[in-house]
């Protein structure tokens, strides 16, 4: 009996970590959708999805979204800082090695 009741406890529990985990694409999400994802979350909630819209270059009217939730903006933030830091250390260290 109570082999049974852990049982279905822990299938709960397990029920309940998928569900937080569930991936979401807020680049395929319609405005509405997302607006109804983001009713009662905190703006610094790393769920929350914000949107971007940027200026197509080469054009005055054409712009672009990207939305994502705050979690994928900072880790992007994070990679590109780590990208351009990588591309200032390799170049320091030619420009170093070279004279």
């Amino acid at each position: 009996m109570i082999f049974m009741m852990l049982a279905a406890v822990a299938a709960a529990t397990v029920q309940r970590a998928d569900m937080a985990t569930v991936e979401f694409d807020p680049r395929r999400m319609t405005q509405s959708a997302i607006r109804e994802h983001n009713t009662g979350l905190d703006r610094k909630d790393p769920n929350y999805i914000r949107c971007v819209r940027e200026d197509e270059t080469g054009s005055l009217v054409k712009k672009s979204v990207s939305c994502r939730t705050n979690a994928q903006w900072d880790a992007s933030f994070k990679d590109g800082n780590q990208n351009a830091h990588d591309t200032y250390e390799a170049m320091r260290a030619k420009t170093m090695n070279g004279n």
